[in-house]
């Protein structure tokens, strides 16, 4: 009897510990998550001023973090200008990363771990090379969170993905190379992007596109956009004006001038601004212009191009926010003259605005969204970010350094123009970077180069050369409206159509160079 209710002890202690070891395998098995994937964040990722914006607060320009506080409104920035000869002590509140990002290099890699949100329309993120709006009627629980893959894990090769499909893709980790277009014009097409067809490119090269042939992504995107109307756009100019080549030049040299705040003008003009602001104004740091400038955009299409060489052979060369030189010398050179700023920058600890040496020794131009009706005072409490902060601070530093932002009526004067020359309705957002800096620099040389911003053969859906994101919004555009943009440069484009196909190069007359009829000042509609 006593070694059967043994043998019974013993198989009660083994059922026990079965059922303890089985629990143990279950509950593992569904609390195991992986520790390199973040949870989903609070903040919208949607706002793609650039990327993306619930009132322009959620964005980031790829994977934005939030902006740092900064003193707000009059009494903050007037205690910053009262400061300016009190040390550098003062600027430790706002520069709290660490020192050491002097060389791009150390920048760089930064930039390239930074995993992008999926393309526009499934709910998620929207891309531009500059501001971006969050949609409307899109739920907050639908957009996802950015994903970061854990090392040593291979992401999805491009090839993985269905043709066409429109999402964002993560490539490998490394240099963003490509292979390049061969001699033959059908090796070249067989590597074109499949989410922009053979029609669709060689008729963008001809003007000859409409937002119709854009794909339901983009579509609804432009449409959300529309019924936002975000900045309160009320145009009241006619659609669809067909000016020849040189009227439309004309046209842009009389309205689009490039002006920067001077601090003359309320609120700033009370806050001592015209004594922060360059002594010497933007248009005149070259008083007998500029011969030859490049226009470089971020297009990933400019890798494997080998331009770099005859771009830095211009007089000058402009960037892009945080577009870097440094590993890149072969297609994009490694002149810097003008880097234009979008406020993100500015506001972005990610972005390392005081430390990189990408901001330095080159005159910066920052820009910001503000209300189509141009009031600075609305403007200046409510930016899209703000920029006016960290621009105080840095001027402070760096007194000698040309930095100036531009003014909100140029950005919109932009807009207008696009608008008159286009039928369709275009979005109701400020233009992209890369056409404010196209206008800009045909302000300051008399020939401007300006490539891949019409995508060359090489076209593909990498966003950036410098930066593991895939998206066909950047483009087509969803928050700007950079498809019209690109149809009125290529009305523009005097250069030869194989330079457009080949090396995505548009050839542009600066405005000195133009000769145009005098005409009486044309009020804004």
């Amino acid at each position: 009897m006593k070694p059967n209710l043994k043998q019974w002890k013993q198989l009660m202690l083994f059922g026990i510990f079965a059922w303890g070891l089985l629990f143990l395998v279950i509950f593992m098995c569904f609390t195991d998550g992986n520790p390199a994937e973040p949870a989903p964040s609070s903040f919208s990722f949607l706002e793609a001023r650039r990327l993306l914006p619930v009132q322009g607060k959620q964005r980031a320009i790829m994977g934005a973090a939030h902006e740092p506080a900064f003193p707000d409104g009059a009494a903050g920035n007037r205690a910053l200008l009262d400061r300016a000869d009190a040390g550098p002590g003062h600027q430790r509140g706002w520069t709290r990363a660490k020192d050491g990002f002097d060389n791009e290099e150390d920048f760089v890699p930064l930039q390239n771990r930074r995993k992008s949100q999926s393309a526009f329309y499934r709910g998620e993120e929207h891309v531009g090379d500059s501001h971006t709006a969050a949609l409307p009627g899109l739920p907050r629980q639908a957009r996802g969170a950015p994903r970061f893959l854990p090392p040593g894990e291979r992401a999805p090769s491009e090839g993985a993905w269905p043709a066409g499909h429109g999402q964002s893709r993560r490539g490998r980790k490394g240099p963003l190379q490509r292979p390049s277009p061969g001699p033959e014009d059908g090796d070249a097409w067989d590597r074109l992007s499949a989410t922009m067809s053979r029609a669709f490119l060689s008729r963008l090269w001809k003007g000859n596109v409409s937002s119709k042939m854009l794909s339901p992504r983009l579509q609804k995107a432009r449409s959300d956009y529309l019924s936002t109307n975000k900045h309160g756009v009320r145009f009241r100019g006619r659609r669809g004006a067909r000016r020849t080549r040189t009227e439309l030049l004309c046209e842009l040299r009389s309205r689009a001038r490039a002006s920067t705040l001077d601090g003359k003008e309320a609120p700033f003009a009370a806050l001592g601004w015209e004594r922060l602001v360059p002594a010497v104004p933007l248009s005149r740091l070259h008083p007998q212009g500029l011969r030859s400038c490049a226009v470089v955009m971020s297009a990933g299409a400019i890798l494997n191009s080998s331009l770099g060489e005859e771009i830095d052979s211009h007089d000058a060369v402009l960037r892009f926010n945080s577009a870097p030189t440094h590993g890149y010398e072969r297609d994009v050179g490694n002149k810097t003259t003008v880097r234009i700023i979008n406020s993100q920058i500015l506001t972005n600890p990610n972005y390392h605005f005081i430390d990189s040496s990408l901001y330095k020794d080159v005159i910066l131009v920052a820009w910001d969204p503000a209300p189509y009706s141009a009031n600075l005072n609305l403007w200046y409490k409510k930016p899209d970010y703000n920029l006016f902060t960290p621009y105080i601070q840095h001027r402070q530093r760096n007194p000698n350094q040309p930095f100036y932002i531009l003014h909100p009526k140029f950005i919109w004067q932009l807009w207008d123009i696009i608008q008159e020359n286009t039928k369709e309705k275009i979005q109701p957002n400020p233009p992209s970077s890369g056409f404010i800096g196209i206008v800009l620099m045909m302000s300051l040389c008399r020939e401007v180069h300006v490539y891949e911003y019409i995508p060359s053969i090489r076209q593909t859906e990498l966003c950036h050369y410098h930066e593991l994101y895939y998206d066909a919004a950047c483009t087509l555009g969803a928050y700007h409206p950079l498809l019209y943009e690109k149809l009125l440069v290529q009305r523009l484009n005097a250069g030869p159509s194989e330079d457009l196909r080949r090396k995505g190069r548009v050839a542009l007359p600066g405005f000195r160079a133009l000769r145009c009829p005098a005409r009486a000042p044309r009020p804004r509609p």
